[in-house]
């Protein structure tokens, strides 16, 4: 059996919209099977926070699924790209 793989997506949002692009975040995790943590880096950087969303482990189709759900939920917010990172435990 494969290892679950952990994603960990990070993006930037202009400071002002941080509280709603949460806020939009939660309602997607608030739907799903499995749990995502939301964080923030502690400082800005040109009026740009960085957020990070760290996905529970889930099978593939589960956690694509949340990413595109995520990733349209969140477009209005978004400056720039969103960038998915995939890991596995190490044994």
């Amino acid at each position: 059996m494969a290892a679950p793989v952990r994603r960990y997506v990070y993006y930037r949002v202009a400071e002002r919209d941080v509280g709603a692009c949460a806020e939009a975040a939660r309602a997607v995790f608030a739907s799903l099977r499995f749990a995502i943590e939301l964080l923030r880096r502690p400082e800005t950087r040109d009026g740009l926070a960085t957020l990070m969303e760290v996905h529970g482990a889930a099978d593939e189709r589960a956690a694509d699924d949340a990413e595109a759900r995520l990733a349209a939920a969140l477009a209005p917010w978004i400056v720039g790209e969103r960038h998915v990172e995939r890991f596995v435990p190490l044994d």
